[in-house]
């Protein structure tokens, strides 16, 4: 179904009305004051033993124009940088909400949700209301065997519409509305902002992008999915192919999206490019459950020796779910409880945001006994060979 002639004079509305001028004005007259936390003309003011960030939990809402958004994302960044972070990261998905300024948003959603099979379970959502120690053996079962079920089923789905088609006419309204906002404000507050994802057309493919940008709101860098799960691979999502780290004034950051983070390739990778500090934005569509989100962040960084950053989109929004708890995390040599964490949510579905302080000359000095020895020798001699077999 070719929908172009429907969404150009609907994106056309919307740019004009949401165009990069007027976002602008209206974060000018904002009153901004610069953050004390950065300065950009005197950058020895950052100690290395204390760089400050924020993880933002995010509770999905339909934003219906450039002033919601703008009030949103503002609203997260000034908080932050009220108690002094240097570093504001943002959740996967978190551009596309821009998506809701156009007037079918509502009816899109809705079609989503009877795609991806979204269900509730009531030992699912049980089991995700009692601490870890505490879930029954059989609910965790259960929530386990649903989930294998879910993800079987949206496997086989394959999206009704042209996704790459559909995202042509959009992209550079989404683009523009979502680099104009994160340039600005990184800006006026003068502190760096991982601005999560977005889900974009570009050279006639379509990729799940990332985005960091600088106190001085420069675009430092973009980090498109490596790995996609099964609902964007019906929907038409190409893989990204290469993973960047950028060096900074606060360290040397990465930022592989969701799930990246359940391969250990994706950290040892990013480690061996020397990054310090790897974000993992993420927007899991599924119930929360402490165990399945274990696959993720917590054990890659114990491997990798590296601080983790996970900020998260959570809520429901027209029967889509999403879950997760936003945290930061180090070795767990590195913890205070020893138990790998420096600051967790304390919900799975609601706004938060947590903020620690990172001590990069400890994260460079780190050696872990069980993990800081590699037979490199052995790694050589099979890598090569285990992944030539593969297909692609």
């Amino acid at each position: 179904m070719n929908l172009t002639w429907i969404l150009k004079p609907l994106v056309k509305v919307a740019a004009i009305k949401n165009s990069p001028k007027r976002i602008r004005a209206y974060i000018d007259g904002l009153g901004i004051k610069p953050a004390d936390n950065i300065s950009k003309d005197n950058t020895q003011d950052i100690h290395k033993e204390s760089i400050r960030v924020c993880a933002v939990q995010e509770e999905i809402r339909l934003l219906k124009n450039h002033r919601q958004y703008t009030d949103r994302m503002h609203g997260f960044i000034k908080e932050a940088a009220d108690r002094g972070a240097q570093l504001v990261t943002f959740p996967e998905e978190n551009g596309t909400l821009i998506l809701g300024m156009l007037p079918f948003m509502g009816t899109a959603l809705k079609l989503l949700n009877r795609f991806t099979g979204t269900k509730k379970s009531e030992d699912r959502d049980k089991a995700q209301r009692i601490r870890p120690k505490r879930i029954p053996e059989k609910a965790q079962a259960d929530a386990y065997k649903e989930g294998k079920a879910e993800k079987k089923n949206q496997g086989k789905a394959r999206a009704p519409l042209d996704i790459a088609k559909i995202l042509a006419p959009l992209s550079s309204f989404l683009v523009d509305v979502f680099e104009t906002t994160f340039s600005e404000l990184a800006k006026a507050y003068g502190v760096y902002i991982m601005a999560g994802s977005m889900v974009l057309e570009d050279g006639g493919k379509v990729y799940n992008r990332a985005y960091l940008f600088g106190p001085e709101g420069n675009i430092i860098g973009t980090q498109d999915k490596t790995h996609l799960v099964e609902l964007e691979m019906g929907m038409g999502l190409s893989m990204g192919s290469n993973l960047s780290v950028y060096k900074t004034d606060i360290g040397r950051l990465a930022f592989p999206v969701c799930m990246d983070a359940t391969y250990f390739e994706t950290f040892k990778i990013l480690k061996d490019q020397g990054a310090q500090v790897v974000i993992i934005p993420i927007a899991n569509m599924e119930e929360y459950n402490y165990y399945f989100a274990l696959r993720g962040i917590w054990p890659r960084v114990q491997e990798s020796g590296v601080y983790g950053i996970k900020p998260a989109l959570v809520g429901n929004l027209f029967g889509l779910k999403f879950t997760g708890k936003a945290g930061i995390y180090a070795p767990i040599n590195m913890t205070p409880e020893m138990d790998g964490v420096l600051g967790e949510a304390g919900t799975y579905n609601r706004d938060e945001l947590i903020i620690c302080d990172l001590d990069l000359k400890a994260i460079d000095e780190y050696r872990d006994e069980y993990f800081s020895d590699e037979n490199l020798r052995f790694f050589k001699r099979h890598f090569p060979r285990v992944y030539a077999n593969k297909e692609a």
